[in-house]
């Protein structure tokens, strides 16, 4: 059974996918933290970088956005100055105070801004409205020839002139009637961003994408869906009014209002998902597990065998494994929204048949995936290597911080060097002659492996200068912390 459980509440909204009752996707709203993936700003040249082919552009942000001069073709010849396919250089185009109306591609990350572009796209349920690209593009997972060719010359008829379209999944074997009324919508929409324009100042929003609910209905809720639950009823009667207005009407007898007080989250077993999404460890059924890494350059997952041993041979136990592995990773990577470069290493297989199997495996997976992603091939040391396009922010930029004592490496000073560091600061401070005690707190850890080794060694020292030391445990210290103390 698929479906789609909506919790909201005065904080927050958020949303999963369900399959079989494991969660899919997972999205999340906090009230004055929206998502800025496809909204269209005003913004200001900040920053031309001929040796980049690029610009910075400021839109409000805390970082400026980036600019790639090929996402800046279609705004030339629409806005600037009229000259199509031109394969001028940046500096050429842009200089350093201009106006320039961009949309977001990519959230901010890390230290790096958000990706913009002026190949503006206003999306819909059954269609993409491309407002500066005379173009008619299919979604290729609509495969009938016979279909693909209906659709394309039904649209060269209604699209409206100068304008391009993207023909989503979602549109296959729809009729005229659903995308006449969505154009209409569409193009209603991107007047009102267009006339805003001229008037607006630097780092308004000339256009906002829709909220997650509404981008669920839009991108996710169809008829592979089996039910949609909802807890909120004001947002219940919202969803009937989309679907009446954009929709089949079947769809509204798969809506249900979640009535309980117990939380829908707890009910369907999301929020522990959640929690076991946010750990390095997976297991697998079969008694195997993943480890999920992210550097800043890539993701990396390692297959393991763990407690799976097997009931035949060897390499058997590793060929399931591996496949078991692979549909798991591609759910992993949903549910975490994770992106970029992303490789994984199974577990050595000698047979190239084996390979095949598993990379089936991982395709057939990755295929029920709404973000684009490729699998490239495995490399000669036998790693998969794929891309997964970025949109919107992982699962752990909601959840999690960087830790403060590690400074995000995941791991903290051992005991050994603490104590180490606590020598070298006694040695320090015995030779201030107004101190007559060095009191030392720290942790139950760090205390005994002092007293095990290095306490009579300190306290001798300490005795030719005159002074005593004081070891205190400490209750509340973190791990492997301490202070000291001075006493006259």
């Amino acid at each position: 059974m698929n479906q789609i459980i909506i919790n909201i509440d005065k904080f927050q909204t958020r949303a999963a996918i369900l399959e079989n009752g494991k969660v899919l996707e997972f999205f999340i709203e906090r009230y004055g933290e929206g998502t800025i993936n496809g909204n269209i700003y005003k913004g200001k040249v900040a920053n031309v970088l001929p040796g980049m082919e690029s610009a910075f552009v400021n839109i409000g942000l805390e970082k400026n956005g980036f600019l790639y001069v090929n996402d800046l073709r279609e705004f030339e010849e629409k806005y600037l100055d009229g000259i199509e396919n031109s394969n001028r250089p940046i500096e050429d185009i842009l200089t350093v105070g201009d106006d320039v109306v961009v949309q977001v591609l990519s959230e901010p990350r890390g230290s790096k801004g958000a990706r913009v572009t002026t190949h503006f796209t206003v999306p819909g349920k059954y269609l993409v409205l491309m407002p500066n690209n005379d173009h008619i593009a299919i979604s290729k997972k609509i495969k009938n020839e016979k279909e693909r060719a209906r659709l394309e010359e039904l649209f060269k008829e209604i699209k409206p002139d100068g304008m391009g379209v993207i023909i989503r999944t979602a549109a296959e074997g729809k009729s005229i009637y659903h995308f006449e009324r969505e154009i209409q919508y569409l193009s209603k929409k991107w007047e009102e961003t267009d006339r805003k324009i001229s008037k607006a100042k630097i780092g308004d929003t000339l256009y906002r994408d829709n909220d997650i609910v509404t981008k669920i209905l839009r991108d996710i809720f169809s008829n592979q869906i089996d039910e949609l639950i909802v807890d909120n009823e004001e947002a219940y009667w919202e969803i009937i009014d989309y679907i009446n207005a954009f929709s089949e009407n079947n769809l509204k007898t798969k809506i249900k209002l979640y009535r309980d007080s117990k939380d829908i989250f707890e009910v369907y077993n999301i929020n522990k998902e959640i929690e076991n999404a946010l750990k390095e460890v997976v297991w697998l059924e079969c008694g195997g597990y993943l480890v999920i890494q992210k550097t800043e350059a890539l993701i990396s997952i390692d297959v393991n065998t763990g407690k799976n041993t097997g009931t035949l041979n060897l390499e058997e136990t590793v060929v399931n494994t591996n496949v078991e592995a692979a549909v798991e990773i591609a759910r992993q990577l949903r549910l975490r929204n994770l992106s970029g470069i992303i490789i994984i290493d199974f577990i050595d297989m000698k047979l190239e048949a084996d390979k095949i199997k598993v990379t089936e495996a991982l395709e057939k997976s990755l295929s029920k995936d709404r973000i684009k992603n490729n699998i490239i091939h495995f490399t000669d040391l036998g790693l998969v290597e794929m891309t997964r396009k970025r949109t919107g922010n992982p699962l752990f930029y909601y959840f999690q911080e960087e830790c403060p004592k590690c400074n995000g490496t995941g791991r903290i000073k051992s005991k050994k060097s603490i104590v180490e560091s606590i020598i070298k600061e006694i040695k320090e401070l015995s030779t201030e002659e107004d101190i007559r005690k060095i009191k030392v707190v720290t942790t139950k850890d760090v205390c005994h492996k002092l007293e095990e080794i290095y306490l009579d060694f300190i306290n001798s020292y300490l005795a030719k200068k005159g002074k005593i030391l004081e070891l205190v445990e400490s209750i509340h210290g973190e791990k492997n912390d301490y202070n000291i103390l001075l006493e006259k």
